[in-house]
């Protein structure tokens, strides 16, 4: 194994362009490239003689285009190292808005097709749209295939009357794939590529029957944010391409909500907020807080100080589930709207742009917008 490494950027790491000194004018963006390897070398980085600086080698590269190969060259040995990065100038000063357990907004609009005139009437839908209108929020919904809860409720029971209106709202509301229920916890954490791709396809067929295929892009949060490589295979198998997570680690180390991520792939991510698995050809993205966790001051303070402690990261992402909007959910919040608008309001203050994932990497990735 080589002595010399990458620290920062590394292979599959996503750069905007704060992650470096952006130029217009040359349509660059020069970085600092760090890489671990024994005192007195010669090393160069991206034919750049390197700097020995606190125990470390550094070089300042420019990238010029979204592809970009790193290659760390020790000048006596002749031994090389090499790295992919991305640079993704679409993605600088993007906000992405998604939520999570999404279902029982579905089955209200069914129960009552025959006095709604709109999918707004539902009063869930009707505050995403008040957001949207005040904010520009895009709202990514990820959505269960059946729910217990009233009765029972499966997604072939969704009525199409309003096709045509999800189609109408498309460029800012969202349905995709999240799991088959709420329950049990964590379904997909060892799942084979059957079950994975049995689940994803009886949701993805009926949002097409319901809502048409303007509504779907190629992004989620799998349920519980935790896949094997098997699950995660199946779904990029169906295009799936892109997965958003908490990529976070327990107190003890542990992965959590991180998919099949090992730790330091997840404490990497903290940097850029955005990581691409050459060895499975799909992107992970990093949700920064989770809005039903926190109060409304707290997401302020939260979220105020991610972005002033993460001065390289350009992209940033903030989630609910829908379960807390309800006053007969055990655990309802009655300050959900306030929680959004926290949030959001972060983005505005910020002049951060509302995006979905995939048009982020529409045209370097060859992925549709």
């Amino acid at each position: 194994m080589s002595e010399m490494r990458f620290i920062k950027p590394i292979d599959g790491d996503c750069l905007t362009n704060v992650a470096g000194k952006y130029s217009a004018e040359k349509n660059t963006l020069t970085v600092t490239v760090r890489v671990a390897a024994p005192a007195g070398k010669r090393i160069t980085i991206c034919d750049v003689p390197a700097g020995y600086v606190d125990g470390e080698y550094r070089a300042k590269v420019k990238l010029d285009g979204y592809r970009n190969t790193l290659q760390v060259l020790d000048a006596e040995t002749g031994e090389k190292v090499t790295a992919v990065v991305y640079w993704l100038p679409k993605a600088t000063g993007g906000f992405r808005f998604s939520v999570d357990d999404n279902i029982w907004f579905l089955q209200d609009i069914t129960a009552n097709k025959d006095t709604y005139t709109s999918i707004f009437d539902n009063p869930y839908l009707a505050l995403y749209r008040e957001m949207h209108e005040k904010y520009g929020i895009k709202v990514h919904l990820n959505i269960f295939y059946e729910t217990p809860k009233n009765g029972g409720f499966n997604l072939t029971q969704m009525t199409d009357k309003f096709k045509d209106e999800w189609r109408r709202n498309a460029d800012w509301l969202h349905l995709s794939f999240h799991a088959n229920s709420e329950y049990p916890d964590r379904p997909y954490i060892a799942t084979s590529y059957g079950t994975m791709r049995r689940d994803h396809d009886k949701v993805i067929a009926e949002i097409r029957r319901f809502a048409g295929e303007e509504v779907l892009l190629p992004e989620t949060t799998v349920h519980w944010g935790e896949s094997t490589r098997e699950g995660i295979r199946a779904l990029r198998a169906a295009g799936m391409r892109y997965f958003a997570g908490y990529l976070t680690l327990t107190g003890s180390n542990t992965p959590s909500v991180s998919y099949y991520l090992t730790p330091d792939k997840i404490e990497n991510a903290d940097h850029y907020g955005i990581w691409k698995d050459h060895s499975e050809d799909v992107i992970y993205t990093k949700i920064d807080l989770v809005l039903n966790t926190r109060k409304p001051e707290e997401i302020t303070k939260i979220l105020e100080e991610a972005y002033a402690t993460h001065p390289e990261k350009g992209f940033w992402e903030v989630m609910i589930h829908e379960q807390y909007f309800y006053p007969d959910y055990g655990h309802y919040l009655p300050d959900f709207k306030e929680r959004l608008e926290a949030g959001f309001s972060f983005a505005k203050r910020h002049n951060l742009t509302p995006t979905f994932l995939t048009p982020v990497f529409a045209e370097e990735d060859g992925m549709r917008k």
